[in-house]
């Protein structure tokens, strides 16, 4: 199963389950509404400080360098992806 971690603590297997990051719809949409307000340096600063608190929370949960970073390939792609959808303008159609 993807994602799953096991780790033996005491002669006792314990498996981490990691939430899946583009699933964090909440975080999703936050992190697209302040980049999308931002630009330059700010939007580098924000998204770094998004990206450094998110790879802290799943170091200290146990997780692998490979799953954080795959998880966290995937959040950016679900965020610019909707940061690219957010800035096109809706022409409903029209040409």
């Amino acid at each position: 199963m993807r994602g799953l971690i096991s780790h033996v603590v005491d002669d006792a297997v314990c498996t981490v389950l990691p939430f899946p990051t583009t699933r964090r719809v909440g975080k999703i949409r936050r992190t697209v509404e302040v980049l999308s307000d931002r630009s330059g340096k700010g939007a580098d600063q924000y998204w770094k400080q998004v990206i450094a608190g998110m790879r802290t929370q799943m170091m200290s949960a146990g997780l692998t360098d490979d799953v954080v970073d795959r998880e966290l390939r995937a959040f950016a792609e679900e965020v610019f992806g909707r940061v690219r959808h957010y800035a096109q303008p809706e022409t409903n159609g029209a040409a």
